[in-house]
C-alpha cells in the first residue's frame, strides 16, 4: 500500500534525526575490519580487501577504526522511485549503453525484469562469480567487456 505523501515526510524527517545520533562501528585493529569486508565480499582477494580496508576506513581517537561511511545514505527518499517515469528517462538515453550485472548479486536481471528495455541501444552482460562489485570481484572481465563495449561503440 503506497503511504500518502505527508506520512512518508514525516517518517522520513523521524528517520534522519534518529540516524544523527548513531555511531559507526569500530573494529579494534585494521585486521578485523579486513576480516568484515572479506566476510562481507567473499569473492575479494585478500590483497583487495586490504586495499579497500585501507582506503576506506578511518583510524578513531581511541586507536579503532570505522569505515568512512555517511549513515544518512542508508535513509531512502520520501519520494517514491517511479519505474514508469524511470523508464521514461533512461528511454531519453540515445548513445549505447552497456548493463552489466554480476550473477551472484541481489539486483535482477534487466532483461528478465524488463528494465532493459526501456533503453534505445542496451547491451546486457553478465560477469559469472561476481556479485555486485563486479568491478572488485572480476576486475579483469569486467575490464575486458567495458573494452570490446567501448570498441564496438566507439
Amino acid at each position: 500500500r503506497r503511504r500518502p505523501a505527508h506520512e512518508r515526510m514525516q517518517r522520513w524527517v523521524e528517520q534522519m534525526q534518529s540516524y544523527a545520533g548513531r555511531h559507526p562501528r569500530r573494529y579494534p585493529d585494521l585486521d578485523s575490519a579486513v576480516q568484515r569486508m572479506q566476510d562481507a565480499n567473499q569473492h575479494l582477494s585478500a590483497e583487495q580487501a586490504y586495499h579497500l580496508t585501507l582506503h576506506g576506513t578511518s583510524r578513531n581517537e581511541d586507536g579503532t577504526y570505522s569505515w568512512k561511511f555517511d549513515n544518512y545514505v542508508r535513509q531512502h527518499s520520501p519520494y517514491e522511485f517511479n519505474m514508469d517515469e524511470a523508464r521514461r528517462l533512461w528511454g531519453r538515453i540515445t548513445c549505447p549503453a552497456l548493463l552489466v550485472r554480476g550473477t551472484e548479486s541481489w539486483a535482477t536481471d534487466p532483461e528478465k525484469d524488463g528494465r532493459a528495455s526501456a533503453f534505445r541501444q542496451a547491451q546486457c552482460v553478465d560477469i559469472a562469480k561476481a556479485g555486485h562489485w563486479m568491478h572488485h570481484d572480476q576486475l579483469y572481465a569486467f575490464l575486458s567487456m567495458v573494452r570490446n563495449f567501448l570498441q564496438q561503440t566507439g
